[in-house]
């Protein structure tokens, strides 16, 4: 055995005493430029053949990513120092023959450059560990203590997570109460900057890593607000220390946790409203998880199995009520006008009316099959397939909207939320899409069988003018009168490709196929992925694409369509009922007086 895992033992014996078995885990770093994490697991108290797992996946993130890819260099050994037998049975588990009563160590690297929130990343700055890409976990043993030890460079002073620490103020040992935890628990490693901050009585801690115009300040005023916003609805803080962790250089992801969450933003996105908002935005969907997901859970992720799929239908509530919150909580605290508001309602609607696959797949069937097709689209994929973010973002703005008519405005959707916050949550069980309709139907008193039937697990046409209109609220549409063909054009390399063609459309009816090259139209030569020719033409024209498909000219002749419909506007009636402006300002917070078009 090491001197360095000898020592941590130590340390944590003296820290903790007598005990139950547990294990340990030494965390290293010590040339970070190759990228390779290094880990020492420990089994304390094996008792023979024992195996370890590498996860297949990560909680909130619904694909299998074969985090055992990354491993190399495993070997085992006895506590007395000799070498163990180790093979590896599968894609992620080892097997190890050990000498009866005497710990198991495994030594082994992990290779870390994905910079995404579900991967972990080490460079020469800075380190992100998502513990269930890195740390493997005892298969019969996962409800024990888990204990980490981070080898911190010397060049380096942070370390940021959700992990209760120990052996302070060095702050580099952490324990969990099981696998779960430390699976759940990410950490953010190096110089980064940090800010402690309180709101209602609890601490928080925002580490942001990069450079870049952001103003602490701005952002503990931003932030606390959300998290007031949202507690307002559960009664509280389920927490008792919550950690952010920004990196703050390009794109826009996050991944929730129990006490934490981990989120990329673009660098500059703080002095630029309409960047800084969506930022704001993402804050808001993570956190919300705190409570949807992370502590009111599908009855499909209740219990993890880090080998293989968890299959649920309820991710329309999971990540759908919290994409309706999410916008909705910056409506609360101000951050977004009514205006705007209605925006974004207005970009739901029209991205879920645009796609054909709504016609094919129910909101249930997309969370259910989020394994296999949300993350892993096609060129099809529109035709086929809708988001349970984009469909659950409206059902729960069509629900809420009903149970508030339905109760007069005694009741809402953050009462059906506190709902499954108590009778599941915190009797720690999951619950199913018929728990979340009975809830609303307790509530409320309507019945809500066909609705549920239709808009769930079905693929109606969701009911947006009859339940928006019991807001005060009307629906404007705009048909197009310009030429439409149905295939997104996209130019590659100097050509005009097609990269999709939506189904029923035009070019869906004549037979233009993805891949196919457009040459020409009506004989005149295609030069960008918007042909200026299109523009001359109105539904329909007859016209002839010339296509090279496969190295073969085809010429296909097509009636130009009209551009499909779309939301132009939701506003606000001119003369609404009382019980209309009951149910807005429940709705909004909002009194009703009537924004102008201006």
């Amino acid at each position: 055995m090491s001197h360095r895992l000898k020592t941590f033992a130590a340390l944590v014996f003296l820290s903790f005493g007598l005990q139950a078995k547990s294990i340990h885990y030494t965390l290293s770093m010590p040339e970070p430029h190759t990228h390779l994490l290094e880990v020492e697991m420990r089994l304390e108290g094996s008792k023979g053949t024992e195996i370890v797992a590498m996860p297949v996946w990560t909680p909130g993130s619904y694909l299998i990513r074969e985090y055992a890819k990354n491993v190399q260099d495993i070997s085992a050994q006895s506590e007395d120092g000799s070498a163990l037998k180790i093979q590896k049975t599968d894609k992620n588990h080892w097997e190890i023959k050990g000498n009866g009563g005497q710990d198991i160590v495994i030594s082994y690297k992990v290779y870390a450059y994905e910079h995404s929130v579900r991967t972990s990343y080490l460079n020469s700055d800075h380190a992100l560990i998502v513990p269930a890409s890195v740390l493997m976990y005892w298969e019969k043993n996962q409800n024990r203590k888990h204990f980490l030890h981070v080898d911190l460079l010397d060049s380096w002073s942070t370390i940021t997570t959700a992990l209760e620490p120990f052996n302070k103020p060095d702050n580099v040992d952490f324990v969990a109460e099981n696998y779960d935890q430390l699976a759940d628990s990410p950490l953010e490693i190096g110089n980064h900057h940090v800010i402690e901050f309180e709101v209602l009585g609890k601490p928080h801690t925002m580490a942001l890593y990069g450079a870049s115009n952001y103003r602490d300040s701005v952002l503990v005023a931003d932030i606390s607000k959300i998290i007031e916003a949202e507690a307002a609805i559960f009664g509280g803080l389920p927490y008792d220390h919550y950690s952010f962790i920004f990196h703050v250089e390009e794109g826009r992801g996050g991944l929730e946790h129990a006490s934490s969450s981990v989120n990329f933003i673009n660098r500059w996105s703080f002095n630029d409203t309409t960047r800084y908002k969506s930022f704001l935005t993402l804050v808001s969907h993570e956190f919300f998880h705190t409570w949807n997901v992370k502590r009111i859970v599908p009855t499909g992720i209740a219990s993890f199995d880090y080998d293989q799929e968890n299959y649920l239908d309820e991710l329309w509530v999971a990540e759908g009520f919290t994409s309706y919150y999410d916008e909705l909580i910056l409506q609360r605290t101000g951050r977004t006008s009514r205006k705007d508001y209605f925006d974004v309602l207005k970009g739901e609607i029209n991205q879920l009316e645009a796609r054909p696959g709504k016609l094919h797949q129910s909101v249930a069937e997309s969370s259910f099959d989020t394994w296999i097709k949300y993350y892993r689209p096609n060129e099809n994929s529109q035709n086929t397939t809708i988001s349970y973010y984009n469909k659950g973002h409206l059902l729960g703005l069509l629900l809420d909207i009903k149970i508030i008519a339905a109760t007069k405005g005694k009741a809402n959707l953050d009462d059906v939320m506190m709902v499954l916050y108590k009778d599941f949550a915190l009797k720690q069980k999951g619950y199913t899409s018929d728990d979340v309709r009975r809830a609303s139907e307790k509530l409320s008193d309507l019945k809500l069988e066909d609705f549920f039937s239709d808009y769930v697990f079905g693929v109606e046409p969701l009911p947006y003018a009859e339940v928006l209109q019991l807001a005060g609220l009307t629906l404007d549409s705009t048909l197009k009168k310009s030429a439409w063909l149905g295939a997104k054009l996209r130019e590659q390399d100097g050509r005009v490709m097609i990269t999709a063609v939506d189904e029923s459309s035009p070019a869906w009816n004549a037979g233009l196929n993805v891949d196919d090259e457009l040459i020409a139209i009506d004989g005149f030569r295609a030069k960008s992925a918007k042909p200026l020719y299109l523009g001359e033409k109105v539904p329909g024209d007859r016209i002839i694409c010339t296509v090279s498909r496969n190295g073969v000219l085809k010429d296909i002749h097509l009636t130009v369509g009209f551009t499909p419909t779309v939301l132009s506007k939701i506003k606000q009636i001119s003369d609404p009922e009382d019980a209309q402006i009951e149910v807005f300002s429940k709705w909004l917070g909002l009194p009703w007086e009537t924004v102008t078009d201006e």
